[in-house]
C-alpha cells in the first residue's frame, strides 16, 4: 500500500512518451521508492510520515553553503540480508588457484547489474576465469548471465543470450555505445577482452574485432564514458601486468607451506593501459598517448571517470597497484595530426597527469599505496566529488577529500577510516546511502591476493560498512549490518543498484572460491528516495558526466553519474537520491555533458526516467 504522501503523479508530453517507447525506457515493474514491498521474500516496513504541506522553495542559486550540507542520520543502523539462495543464483567463480601462487590466479571478478532487455529489472552478470595455461577451446568455465524474473527470481540465459567467452575474464563495463537503447557489455580478461553489442532481442553480438575494442593486455578494470564530449560513448581499459600465464614466474619461500610465495607486483613491467575514442560509427580507435591519458609505470586496477576540479568536463582517475596513481585532467580538444591514423572528423580531447599536483597520486605520508579499487562521491555535501581508494593488508585505504576542485587532500584519519582498515586488504567500495537519509555511507569488500595464514595474515576477511555521521566522519557499523558481515570472504567486485524495486539501494558483491553475494537492503525505519534513470539526447544515451543538483527542504544534494568505479564491476545506471523523510524533491538541477540545462520542480519520491530537454516521467 503506497503511503499518500507519496502518491505517485505523472508529469509529460505525448513527444516525451513516444520517445520513452521508441528507446525502451519506460520501467515496467510498480517501483516507487516511498512503501517498499520485496519482490524475493516478503517483509514489511514502516510508512513515512505524511506532512500536511510542503516547505517553501527557494531557487537552488539562492541556496547557501552552510546549507548545502544535508545531516545524516546516525541512529539507523544497516540490515543487508543474504538472499543469494533464494534468489536463485547459483555461481562459483573458478580462478584456477593452486599451490604455485601465480599472480593471475589472485585478481578474481566483478559483477555487472544492468537492464539488458529493456523490462524494468536488472539483471546480474557475472564474469568467470578458466584453466591457466589451457587453451582457448576450454569450455567448463563459462561466464554466468541471470535475468531476472517478475517473481524477483533469476534464471540463467548466458548461453541464451550468446555471452559465451572463454577467457579468463575479470571486469565489466556497461554502456549504450551504438545509441540504440540498449546496453552493450565490455569485459575485461587476462587474454582477450570482449565487447558485446546488445542486438535488443535478448541476445548480444560479439563485435570486439570488427569495432577495433581488443586489446592483447592483461586488462583489469574499464570504463565508458563520452571524454571528448561529441555524445558518443568512449571506453578507457586500465591494464595490469606484463605478466605470462603460459610461463608463469613464480617465487620459491622456504617457509611456505607450498614452497612458493606470490610474486609481488614489482617483479612484473607494467602494461599500457588503453583509451578507445568513439567515431559515432560503432569503430573505436586507441589513441591514448596522442590524447596525453597515458603515463608510465602504472599496473592499474581500478578507474573512475569524473569531473575533478569542477570544470564540467570528464577527468580520468586510475588507482595503481604499489606505484603512483594517475589523474588525467582534460585541458580541451584538439584534432588529429596529418599522419595519425584516426578518421579526420573525430575530437581528441587533450589530457594532462597531475594526480601528484592534485594530491591524489599517494597518501598523506608520500607513499605510493597497492591501489584496489575507488569509489566516487560527495560525501560530505558540500557539492564536490571525492575519492576513496582501497589498498593491501597494513596498508590503510585512503579517503581524499576534494578541496574546492584545486586538488585533494588525505583525510582517512580524521574520517576515523584509517584504524579499521589496517588489516584488511580492500578490493571493491562504493559510496551508497543505505538508509536514504541524504548521507552517502561506504562499503567495502575485503579478502587477500594469497594464503598466508601460515605467518599469520588472515586469508578471508570480513566485510565492512561505514556509516557516516555527518560532519566528515564516518562509523563502522558492520556488526549491526546482518549474517553476511559475520563471516569471511575473498571478496572483489561490489555493485549497487535496486534488485527489488523498493526504492533503496541493494549490493552484489563476486567472491574467490565462493558463491557472490546478493544482499537486499532490509534496513529498517529508513526514508523515502528518487531514483532517476537519465537518456540523453544531444549527449550521449547513457550520460555518463551528467551531474544533479537536488533541493530537499532547502538543503542541496550533488551527484555524478561517473564512468567506472567500484573494482572490475559495473552498476546500476540511475542517480539515487535519499530523501529521509521528505515526499518529494523541491528542485532539481540537470547539467547535461552536452552542455545543456534541465530544470525541474516538485519531483515526488519514486523512480523517474528523465529526457535531456523533455522533463520526466514516472515509472508505471
Amino acid at each position: 500500500m503506497h503511503s499518500p504522501a507519496c502518491r505517485r503523479e505523472t508529469r509529460f508530453s505525448l513527444a516525451s512518451v513516444r520517445l520513452l517507447l521508441l528507446m525502451g525506457a519506460l520501467f515496467a515493474p510498480p517501483i516507487t521508492g516511498c512503501a517498499r514491498d520485496a519482490s524475493v521474500g516478503k517483509r514489511e516496513h514502516p510508512q513515512p510520515t505524511k506532512r500536511d504541506s510542503a516547505p517553501p522553495r527557494k531557487s537552488l542559486s539562492a541556496i547557501t553553503s552552510a546549507a548545502a550540507v544535508r545531516s545524516c542520520r546516525p541512529d539507523i543502523l544497516p540490515r543487508l540480508t543474504d538472499i543469494t539462495d533464494d534468489a536463485g543464483i547459483h555461481f562459483r567463480r573458478y580462478d584456477d588457484i593452486g599451490r604455485l601462487h601465480r599472480i593471475q590466479e589472485s585478481l578474481g571478478g566483478g559483477v555487472a547489474l544492468f537492464d539488458y532487455d529493456g523490462d524494468g529489472r536488472l539483471d546480474i552478470f557475472l564474469p568467470n576465469g578458466r584453466r591457466l595455461g589451457s587453451s582457448s577451446a576450454d569450455k567448463n568455465y563459462p561466464n554466468h548471465f541471470y535475468r531476472r524474473g517478475p517473481s524477483g527470481r533469476f534464471a540463467e540465459v548466458a548461453d541464451l543470450a550468446g555471452l559465451r567467452h572463454d577467457g579468463f575474464c575479470h571486469g565489466c563495463a556497461v554502456g549504450d555505445y551504438n545509441s540504440d537503447g540498449f546496453d552493450d557489455l565490455y569485459v575485461t580478461a587476462l587474454d582477450r577482452n570482449v565487447l558485446w553489442r546488445n542486438n535488443g532481442d535478448g541476445t548480444f553480438t560479439d563485435v570486439t574485432r570488427e569495432s577495433g575494442a581488443q586489446t592483447p593486455r592483461w586488462s583489469s578494470s574499464a570504463a565508458f564514458a563520452d571524454l571528448n564530449r561529441d555524445g558518443d560513448l568512449d571506453l578507457y581499459v586500465v591494464n595490469y601486468l606484463d605478466a605470462s600465464e603460459h610461463s608463469p614466474r613464480l617465487c620459491p619461500h622456504p617457509s611456505s607451506p607450498d614452497g612458493y610465495l606470490q610474486c609481488a607486483p614489482e617483479t612484473f613491467p607494467a602494461a599500457d593501459d588503453a583509451f578507445f575514442l568513439s567515431d559515432g560509427r560503432g569503430a573505436f580507435h586507441e589513441c591514448a598517448r596522442q590524447a596525453g591519458a597515458w603515463a608510465p609505470d602504472g599496473k592499474g586496477l581500478g578507474v573512475v571517470v569524473f569531473d575533478a576540479n569542477g570544470d564540467r568536463r570528464p577527468d580520468i582517475y586510475v588507482a595503481n597497484d604499489g606505484t603512483p596513481n594517475f589523474l588525467f585532467i582534460h585541458k580541451g580538444q584538439q584534432q588529429p595530426s596529418e599522419d595519425s591514423p584516426l578518421p579526420a572528423d573525430i575530437k581528441i580531447p587533450k589530457f594532462q597527469e597531475q594526480a601528484a599536483l592534485m594530491g591524489a597520486a599517494m597518501n598523506r605520508h608520500g607513499l605510493a599505496e597497492a591501489g584496489m579499487g575507488v569509489a566516487c562521491g560527495d560525501y560530505d555535501g558540500d557539492g564536490r566529488l571525492d575519492l576513496f581508494v582501497t589498498h593491501f593488508f597494513l596498508e590503510t585505504n585512503t579517503l581524499y577529500r576534494n578541496r574546492s576542485g584545486n586538488g585533494f587532500a588525505d583525510v582517512t584519519h580524521q574520517a576515523g577510516l584509517e584504524a579499521p582498515s589496517q588489516r584488511m586488504l580492500a578490493f571493491g567500495a562504493k559510496f551508497f546511502d543505505y538508509d536514504n537519509d541524504g548521507g552517502l555511507d561506504i562499503f567495502v569488500a575485503n579478502g587477500h591476493v594469497d594464503d598466508r595464514r601460515w605467518r599469520n595474515e588472515p586469508y578471508a576477511m570480513r566485510p565492512q560498512i561505514f556509516r557516516n555521521t555527518g560532519g566528515g566522519r564516518f562509523d563502522e557499523v558492520s556488526s549491526w549490518a546482518g549474517s553476511y558481515f559475520q563471516e569471511t570472504w575473498l571478496g572483489r567486485g561490489v555493485a549497487v543498484g535496486d534488485l527489488d524495486d523498493d526504492g533503496d539501494r541493494d549490493i552484489v558483491v563476486s567472491h574467490q572460491r565462493r558463491r557472490p553475494a546478493v544482499l537486499r537492503n532490509d534496513t529498517p525505519s529508513h526514508g523515502n528516495s528518487v531514483i532517476l534513470k537519465l537518456i540523453g539526447r544531444r549527449s550521449s544515451r547513457s550520460p555518463f558526466g551528467v551531474r544533479l543538483e537536488a533541493e530537499i527542504s532547502g538543503a542541496k544534494l550533488v551527484r555524478q553519474l561517473v564512468g567506472g568505479g567500484s573494482f572490475l564491476s559495473a552498476s546500476e545506471q540511475t542517480i539515487h537520491v535519499g530523501l529521509d523523510d521528505q515526499p518529494r524533491l523541491s528542485a532539481l538541477r540537470i547539467e547535461w555533458p552536452s552542455g545543456a540545462t534541465d530544470q525541474l520542480s516538485d519531483i515526488p519520491c519514486g523512480r523517474c526516467v528523465v529526457i535531456e530537454g523533455l522533463g520526466y516521467v514516472f515509472s508505471r
